[in-house]
């Protein structure tokens, strides 16, 4: 196991923090390792009669709009049931009654730190949506055939929308068509 000799922050930025640290490898020798703290992030399915909603947002990066689930990153100190019950309510102006964890995922171990916890949620009521000043989204319902027909599709590229989905289908199929 690699050894952390010293911590060396590049950037400290609003959302992510850079590092390039020195660390001593299991041989003894000493190397460096490039990488991006990352507060963490929420996903769910949610479900309500017969179709998975959905978010349409664009991302920077990829200069496009993608496809997602509701999503987002966790506040400081904040719970990851916490975070998806208050990204329902922003994105999708619900307040889920239950919301059960799935899992976990690492988007990119070799990079960051960033770890997104992995919900689903059969929904009740939807109501309006109360997103922040800086958060441009479409939320919408799509009919659960649908979406797993553009899942295998290649028409939904998003790895944490991937992942859920995936890990999700048999269960979604047996309960819910």
């Amino acid at each position: 196991m690699e050894k952390t000799k010293k911590e060396n922050l590049v950037f400290d930025g609003r959302l992510l923090k850079f590092y390039n640290d020195e660390v001593e490898l299991e041989n003894g020798n000493i190397s460096n390792r490039e990488y991006v703290k990352h507060p963490g992030g929420v996903c769910c399915l949610a479900l309500k009669n017969g179709k998975i909603y959905f978010e349409k947002q664009f991302r920077y990066p990829y200069k496009k709009e993608i496809l997602e689930l509701p999503a987002g990153k966790l506040e400081l100190n904040e719970k990851p049931i916490d975070a998806m019950k208050r990204e329902l309510k922003e994105e999708i102006g619900f307040v889920p009654k239950n919301l059960e964890y799935v899992g976990e995922m690492y988007p990119s171990v070799g990079y960051t730190n960033e770890i997104i916890y992995l919900f689903f949620s059969p929904l009740n009521d939807v109501t309006d949506n109360k997103l922040d000043d800086d958060e441009f989204l479409e939320a919408f319902p799509i009919d659960i055939k649908e979406a797993y027909s553009m899942l295998d599709n290649n028409e939904i590229h998003d790895a944490k929308t991937i992942i859920l989905m995936l890990k999700l289908r048999q269960r979604i199929y047996d309960e819910y068509l």
